[in-house]
């Protein structure tokens, strides 16, 4: 699930924290100054590279997950909402609640009806300037 830890290097990481593991990355790993400094330097055979590579990815999947929920909590499918987030990128939570009508223009499948779906469901009042 993180670019740059397959099986072997996982069940290392979980065998070190135990089930600490996914706060520990999160609350320490990922908010750490640098790479010499980083919790991750505890487990056997990780090396400053790769905890870098690590600290990128997991920041990329914590993006993707907020963008996704989200979307989702605003009746946006998940089909929509990848297509979303691979069309936008992080900007995608901004693009959505200042202008849900634009995806219409942006995303291939989603029409205006499903646009305005999206509007009503984020509460955009239908005399709104993005609704024109």
């Amino acid at each position: 699930m993180i670019k740059g830890v397959g099986p072997v290097t996982a069940k290392r990481i979980v065998a070190h924290f135990g089930i600490e593991t996914l706060d520990i990355i999160e609350n320490q790993i990922v908010g750490e100054a640098s790479p010499s400094e980083n919790r991750l330097h505890e487990v056997n055979g990780i090396a400053r590279k790769r905890i870098t590579m690590i600290k990128k990815a997991w920041e990329t999947q914590k993006a993707i997950k907020e963008v996704m929920v989200f979307l989702q909590s605003h009746g946006v499918s998940t089909i929509y909402a990848v297509k979303i987030y691979k069309n936008y990128g992080d900007k995608s939570i901004g693009i959505v609640t200042t202008n849900p009508y634009q995806l219409a223009t942006d995303i291939y499948g989603i029409g205006f009806l499903t646009a305005d779906k999206i509007a009503r469901n984020l509460g955009v009042p239908t005399e709104s300037d993005c609704h024109r």
